[in-house]
């Protein structure tokens, strides 16, 4: 698991079937928001559909056109930050933001602002797609793997705020046994709840988050 790739190859091969089904079979225009190196792209250009990747990683970006040429598709890229290159001139059908992009958003303002902008970039009827992340993820949590600690070979540590759904995980050097606080240089994740999503869809004027397959997809329609 990297950062361009979030999820294992077998759950993300069903996350792709899943938003595939989604759009249908008919090509449509479609914004993929932290696109990294292309995990969804091509698959997406290769049923047919118009595709638009933005990432504010500039290596991902580059490595996302590499990867979309030796698969001989054509794609649009740009680098940059979501809220700098949203609302799009040209609206789209459907945004895609998975590979738990949206739990780097881990600020509720943020994240209702980027709904916000999502909805402004959607044509009337168009589609959010999220990752199922409350489907796939709290399960693990009410289970019990998640909490405080530090891994036994002493290379990860998980850290959660003290008062809100938000957590970093430190790796390698960043692990400090001392410190079981949110420090700034963290790279802070909000673990999404359904209801937290619930709430942000009814501000942001989207549907309420509907779940085609669980722990794949969650979809919010405008």
């Amino acid at each position: 698991m990297t950062d361009w790739m979030p999820m294992g190859e077998e759950q993300s091969a069903v996350q792709v079937a899943s938003i595939l089904e989604e759009l249908g079979n008919s090509p449509q225009d479609v914004l993929d928001v932290g696109c990294g190196n292309g995990r969804l792209l091509v698959p997406l250009a290769q049923a047919g559909h118009r595709v638009l990747g933005i990432d504010v990683d500039k290596q991902a970006v580059e490595s996302a056109s590499k990867v979309c040429k030796d698969a001989s598709v054509a794609v649009q890229l740009k680098t940059g930050c979501l809220f700098s290159l949203l609302p799009l001139a040209d609206k789209v059908d459907a945004i895609v933001c998975c590979g738990h992009t949206f739990m780097l958003l881990h600020a509720i303002d943020d994240a209702l602002e980027a709904l916000c902008l999502f909805k402004r970039s959607l044509r009337k009827g168009g589609v959010v797609i999220f990752d199922d992340i409350p489907g796939e993820l709290w399960c693990e949590v009410a289970e019990g793997n998640w909490a405080n600690g530090v891994s036994e070979d002493g290379t990860m540590q998980m850290v959660w705020a003290a008062d809100d759904a938000v957590f970093t995980i430190r790796e390698g050097d960043s692990v400090d046994e001392d410190s079981w606080e949110l420090k700034e240089t963290d790279t802070q994740l909000r673990l999404w709840t359904m209801g937290s999503l619930r709430l942000l869809a009814n501000v942001a004027t989207l549907s309420a988050p509907e779940i085609p397959v669980t722990g794949a997809i969650l979809v919010m329609r405008a």
